[in-house]
């Protein structure tokens, strides 16, 4: 094995600096999208439970007029009911 010179030894010493430097730099950045990610994963999942929301209420809002015209067509067939026995005990004579 050679002889490492003192000005050999500093400038590897100065490269490994420079890269633990760049490496903690690194560690950095990866965190900071990390965080980044999370916040864009959360608000996924907010825009997600929004929109399931929504539908919900367009569903609630498509099914009302069927409700609407149901009730409708139930007192309808009600009164056709109470009339055709309104007019069946007249006619067996019941008053």
């Amino acid at each position: 094995m050679s002889e490492v010179t003192r000005e050999e030894f500093d400038e590897l010493r100065r490269q490994v600096g420079e890269n633990t430097a760049r490496l903690h730099a690194g560690d950095i950045t990866l965190a900071k999208l990390d965080l980044r990610l999370k916040g864009i994963e959360d608000k996924q999942t907010e825009i997600g439970d929004q929109q399931r929301e929504i539908a919900a209420g367009v569903k609630a809002l498509q099914e009302k007029p069927a409700k609407k015209w149901e009730s409708i067509s139930a007192a309808v067939l009600q009164w056709v009911v109470t009339a055709l026995l309104a007019y069946i005990a007249v006619k067996i004579g019941l008053r």
